[in-house]
Order: structure tokens, then sequence, then C-alpha cells
């Protein structure tokens, strides 16, 4: 299992602050206005990925680990 990476479009505001940290993991969607992970962005290493989690201003983002196990938590 790889590292998996989820974002909440419900608490997403498209501040970009993902893609500012990490480019390569998170894309805008410029038709919905919110932060969608890269196809790839699980091959990221894990520390960039919680760094972005981390900063995102809604906590919208939620990283899991190889085995399953929550990284970053989104707000729910």
């Amino acid at each position: 299992m790889s590292t998996r990476v989820t974002v909440d479009p419900d608490l997403c505001i498209g501040s970009a602050e993902c893609v500012r940290l990490a480019p390569a993991a998170f894309a805008i969607d410029d038709d919905a206005g919110v932060s969608i992970p890269r196809p790839d962005a699980g091959g990221m290493p894990l520390s960039v990925l919680a760094d972005a989690g981390r900063n995102c201003p809604t906590n919208a983002i939620e990283v899991h680990d190889a085995d399953g196990s929550v990284v970053v938590a989104a707000a729910r």
C-alpha cells in the first residue's frame, strides 16, 4: 500500500497553499476552485505531504502513510 492523499472539497477554499508547498502533489481544479491531489501524489515524500496538510488553512487535506495510519487528519 502506498501513501494516500485526499482533499475534502467541502472544506477546501482553493488557497493553493498545498500547491505552493508541494506542486508535484497538488493542483487547483479551475472548474471547482479547489485543490486536488495529483495522481502520483502518493509517491511524494511523506514529510512533504504532511507539511502541506498541516499548512492547509481549512484542514482539508488528509494523509495516510503506507500502513494506512493517519498522518494528517482533515477536519470533519
